[in-house]
């Protein structure tokens, strides 16, 4: 439940959020309910009179003992551990009817509390009795009795009323309200009594009775949260809930089908289970688990079993109440521990378990304070309140964190969602890569079957030729188509060329050329590019010989130049090389149409696959420079 570092910087007056109005409106409501109801009670009869002493004697007799030493004591009266004896106890009140009577109606007489069977005579006639088993069984002793007085055995003075209170001893119950008791007696108008009995039956018997349902209804419900949730700290709270719920309504008197003494047996020992099913659910929603501590809180509830093992018959309430003590003092350190983590891990847990708690203690606070007799079983209202409480918080605390956890799913679907669409696309590009590897791959093996062919067909034939032929034309042409075939083998094979190395074929082959035509030669080009490891692929090799070869060509079949210049540099990432001839140039005639004539057009076409440029200059008397620009 608490998870460091979880709105731990949040304001106090947080929560005052509207997203929690809800909450602190049902637990007002609930609140205002328990104080409605405990001002309601606190009422008083007008017009009729209260007596608050009576004459008390142990006897089993039918009727009250006369002659009998009795002592005289205060109302109201429960029975005390110095009241051993299990004999019925006889109570003697004497009254006097007002001048003016009691009001309109029957008159009645009203006992706020009465444990547990009791037997009434009015003026020594029997008029009303509860209870007719044998056995005593603390089974009414919250509900308010109202009997009415039959007006025709009315005297104006001297009426003697005579209780006989059948109940249990203190020593033989689980909690000492379950030991007989009476409280002071109210006699007056029936309808006047009727109305403060149904007040005072609705707060101690119908409004905790609907709430331990309700606490029932919680504990099942997260016994269910703790499944599906997988929290088992819910587990112990549903556990602790219905616990409670079973408990209270034994003490409030919900009746089994057991010995009296059983019926004790079974809240004492359920006792122990329920506050230790509350400080794990403490302990463990704060996220401390210490071991030593569960085995201790376990062998509590074995060593209650040997106490009553050891005190059975007599002696159920040393068992009892001791164990009782010591659980809530357990209980409440566990309070303190969990909120202590809270504020410091959770805000949010700490305002919700501080809302719990602090609805429980006003309600408390109320019923000590606003009850006007002997308080029944304290916190019955108070702690069912925190049930509710804590358990409303619980649930707005368990969907916070499903929203959270929705909101973090559908960011992580959205990431997904995205990474995948990321990667499909990544995939689309490889699978295109690799198809376009493929073909590149499939066109590289084809290119070196087509060069092996020609090279080793085509290649020789040529070469037969050039040895063979008597013609000299003939030859010269063979030999030519031989090194034009050698070029485009070199092409197609894909194999790329040192920069120095294509520099030196070029020399050689142009120098053989321009010799031959008688054009001198000027070659000028860097030492340190004829010993760069520079490589050119073989595509821009072929190309930039054909261009070279096209270029010289001109030179000597139209420019009928003396001199040619030819030059090589490398700029950075761009390969230039610029052929210049002392010719004629390109006749006016030509201007405008330069790539319609002289090969033109196929250089510039050339470097255009290269992405490159070929530009030339030329003018009538001025010669023709041509300049090639390739990136490398």
């Amino acid at each position: 439940m608490l998870k460091p570092g979880a709105d731990g910087q949040r304001p106090l007056w947080h929560v005052l959020h509207p997203a929690r109005w809800p909450l602190l409106l049902a637990c007002l409501l609930v609140i205002l309910a328990a104080l409605v109801g405990l001002l309601g009670s606190s009422s008083t009869t007008q017009g009729g009179l209260t007596i608050v002493q009576a004459w008390a004697i142990r006897s089993a007799a039918p009727v009250f003992p006369e002659g009998t030493a009795a002592q005289r004591i205060e109302l109201p009266h429960t029975w005390e551990r110095g009241l051993r004896d299990e004999l019925p106890m006889w109570y003697r009140m004497e009254f006097e009817v007002p001048r003016g009577g009691f009001g309109p109606g029957m008159p009645a007489a009203y006992l706020a509390r009465v444990c547990a069977q009791y037997t009434v005579r009015l003026n020594g006639q029997y008029i009303a009795s509860r209870g007719a088993d044998p056995e005593p069984r603390a089974t009414d002793c919250h509900e308010p009795a109202l009997i009415d007085l039959p007006p025709g055995l009315l005297r104006e003075r001297g009426n003697l009323l005579d209780i006989q209170v059948r109940a249990l001893p203190v020593r033989k119950v689980a909690s000492h309200e379950r030991a007989g008791a009476l409280s002071e007696v109210r006699i007056g108008a029936h309808p006047a009594l009727e109305a403060e009995r149904a007040r005072a039956r609705a707060l101690q018997l119908g409004l905790p009775l609907a709430l331990l349902a309700l606490s029932g209804v919680i504990g099942a419900a997260a016994l269910v949260l703790a499944v599906t949730s997988k929290l088992p700290y819910l587990a112990y709270f549903g556990a602790a809930a219905l616990g409670w719920s079973v408990l209270c309504a034994l003490l409030l008197g919900v009746d089994l089908p057991l010995p009296a003494l059983g019926v004790e047996i079974v809240i004492t020992v359920l006792t122990p289970p329920v506050a230790v099913a509350a400080i794990l659910f403490l302990l463990r929603s704060c996220g401390l688990r210490i071991d030593w501590l569960e085995s201790s809180l376990a062998l509590q509830c074995l060593f209650v079993l040997l106490g009553l093992a050891v005190a059975l018959p007599e002696r159920v309430y040393t068992v009892a109440q001791p164990w009782a003590v010591i659980l809530v003092v357990e209980l409440v350190a566990a309070l303190g521990v969990f909120l202590h983590r809270a504020w410091h891990m959770s805000r949010t847990d700490f305002r919700l378990a501080t809302a719990s708690a602090g609805s429980g203690a006003l309600v408390l606070a109320g019923e000590w304070l606003l009850s006007p007799g002997p308080l029944l079983l304290p916190g019955k209202l108070a702690i069912s309140v925190s049930v509710l409480v804590m358990f409303a918080g619980m649930v707005w605390r368990l969907q916070q964190v499903q929203r959270s956890a929705l909101e973090a799913a559908e960011q992580a679907r959205t990431a997904a969602e995205k990474r995948m669409q990321e990667v499909s696309t990544d995939m689309e590009q490889n699978y295109d890569r690799m198809a376009e590897l493929r073909v590149e791959q499939v066109t590289a093996k084809e290119r070196k079957r087509i060069a092996a062919d020609l090279h080793d067909d085509l290649g020789a034939k040529l070469l037969t030729i050039v040895h063979t032929s008597e013609s000299d034309r003939i030859s010269t042409l063979a030999r030519e188509a031989l090194e034009e075939m050698r070029l485009s083998v070199r092409g197609l094979t894909g194999k790329a060329v040192q920069l120095g190395d294509a520099i030196g074929d070029w020399r050689s082959e142009i120098m053989m050329r321009l010799s031959q035509g008688g054009v001198e030669l000027a070659w000028d080009t860097p030492d340190e590019l004829l010993m760069s490891e520079r490589a050119m692929s073989a595509r821009a090799y072929v190309q930039t010989t054909r261009i070279l070869r096209e270029a010289v060509s001109n030179v000597l079949k139209h420019s009928g130049a003396s001199h040619c210049q030819i030059s090589i540099r490398q700029d950075h990432n761009d390969f230039e090389l610029t052929i210049a001839d002392n010719g004629k140039g390109i006749p006016m005639e030509m201007d405008g149409k330069l790539d319609r004539g002289h090969g033109m057009s196929t250089m510039k076409g050339r470097a255009k696959q290269l992405q490159g440029q070929c530009l030339v200059e030329s003018g009538p008397g001025y010669g023709t420079t041509i300049r090639l620009t390739l990136p490398l």
